[in-house]
């Protein structure tokens, strides 16, 4: 895989995990079985987990005409998942923890990525911070705070990666109750949350 070239080491780390949830071939970009255009996906048109409205935005910012997303490019499809998804607040996250908010705001929405984090970090220092899906300053402080005690005591960031896949698997059993998205979505939860915490148990908390 060829990440591009101002990615990070943990982005470069994370982003196969997620890949493999979007697309059957993640190894090859342009292998059309990475394209779908299911009828009961509101995103509609995709390829490599990339939408037609999303790349047609990219583009457009880029001065570059619009093109059917099945044209998109591996170097297009990588910058879109940094610069949109694990930018800017992934590289604030311990390890583990990183990759389920990636992976959760490609699959729902920054805001919704933003919302379980909020949850799980009331729960784990016992605050009541807005669960808005606003990254604002009340967030940033509580981050803070759980990074200061993760910096004290390691052990306890393992802990927190499993309270995201709890919180995570139970905002889709309160979502839609899509018979069409729910089982995928439960396993890419399992999948995703065992790849973060054995990530945060091989460098022992570590963030």
């Amino acid at each position: 895989m060829t990440i591009i070239a101002d990615a990070t080491p943990r982005f470069t780390l994370c982003l196969p995990h997620t890949l493999a949830q979007e697309c059957p071939c993640p190894g090859d970009w342009a292998n059309l079985k990475n394209f779908s255009d299911d009828a009961h996906d509101p995103g509609g048109k995709t390829m490599c987990g990339i939408i037609q409205r999303e790349y047609d935005a990219w583009r457009k910012r880029r001065g570059e005409p619009v093109r059917d997303v099945r044209r998109l490019e591996q170097a297009e499809g990588e910058e879109i998942y940094l610069t949109s998804y694990w930018n800017p607040e992934c590289p604030k996250l311990p390890v583990g923890l990183d990759m389920q908010f990636f992976d959760e705001a490609v699959n729902t929405g920054a805001g919704e990525a933003t919302k379980v984090l909020q949850h799980v970090l009331n729960s784990a220092l016992s605050l009541n911070l807005a669960v808005d899906g606003e990254w604002g300053a009340a967030s940033e402080n509580a981050l803070a705070e759980f990074m200061t005690c993760a910096a004290q005591d390691p052990a306890i960031l393992p802990g927190i990666v499993e309270t995201f896949t709890e919180r995570r698997h139970d905002v889709y059993k309160m979502m839609l109750g899509d018979k069409y998205f729910d089982h995928a979505w439960m396993t890419r939860t399992a999948e995703i949350g065992a790849a973060a915490l054995a990530m945060a148990k091989a460098v022992g908390g570590a963030p």
